[in-house]
């Protein structure tokens, strides 16, 4: 199966609250600037979840457009440059055949790694180890949808 990127919004305080209490995968990205990647350009800058509807998508960016989450890049993107965001929902994605959030990031993570030469400019880190009993997940990302 193949991951496509579709439905997109605004990284701002209004299109956000479509995601209040979804927990889930979500993409930011630039669109205009392209970020040179070792291995190819892209305007992905972060790759990000949400595993609970508690701490939904809603809080998690919001608290990148506020800097409340201590990663400034996306603050200072947003601040400065028209930045969209776009995501799935872990119901979605549980469809790929594993429902452990964690991994799929990892997963996500990795494969942006393998295309690109790098994480995504304003993720620090590269997620979590997946677990000896991680099932893999059974997609390709279609990673041309972010330039």
């Amino acid at each position: 199966m193949r991951i496509l990127f579709t439905q997109t919004y605004n990284l701002s305080d209004q299109e956000i609250k479509f995601v209040r209490g979804v927990a889930g995968i979500y993409f930011i990205y630039l669109t205009e600037s392209e970020i040179a990647y070792p291995f190819a350009n892209s305007k992905l800058i972060y790759i990000g979840m949400s595993e609970s509807k508690q701490n939904s998508l809603f809080k998690r960016l919001g608290g990148h457009l506020s800097g409340q989450s201590g990663n400034l890049g996306i603050c200072n993107y947003a601040k400065t440059q028209n930045v969209k965001f776009t995501y799935y929902s872990a119901e979605v994605l549980s469809n790929y055949g594993n429902e452990n959030l964690f991994d799929v990031e990892n997963f996500f993570l990795s494969d942006f790694l393998n295309h690109y030469g790098c994480f995504p400019i304003c993720n620090g880190q590269s997620g979590h180890k997946p677990s000896e009993t991680s099932s893999p997940i059974a997609a390709s990302v279609d990673w041309s949808f972010f330039g």
